[in-house]
């Protein structure tokens, strides 16, 4: 009954980020993420040990954070996108 939101801004330099940025846009494509921003993601299914995975392996902690919230402002169009109400 919560959200995860992914919220991220990962830096262009040095290169490297930059396949640590595409290796975790796949990874929240991969889970089903929506994209509410540019850089944030909702979903609603816990998902912190797979995102930490890839934070972990690019050594990109510091620039991702999961938030777990109980009320989306518009969460009733994001429940239909995600099944979770007809």
């Amino acid at each position: 009954g919560k959200w995860r939101v992914l919220i991220f801004d990962i830096p262009c330099r040095p290169l490297a980020y930059n396949e640590a940025r595409r290796a975790l846009r796949d990874k929240i494509k991969e889970l089903g993420f929506l994209q509410l921003q540019k850089s944030a993601w909702v979903y609603p299914y816990e998902c912190e040990d797979e995102i930490l995975f890839i934070a972990e392996n690019y050594n990109i902690q510091k620039y991702i954070e999961v938030l777990t919230v109980e009320k989306l402002l518009n969460d009733s169009v994001l429940k239909r996108e995600f099944g979770l109400i007809a």
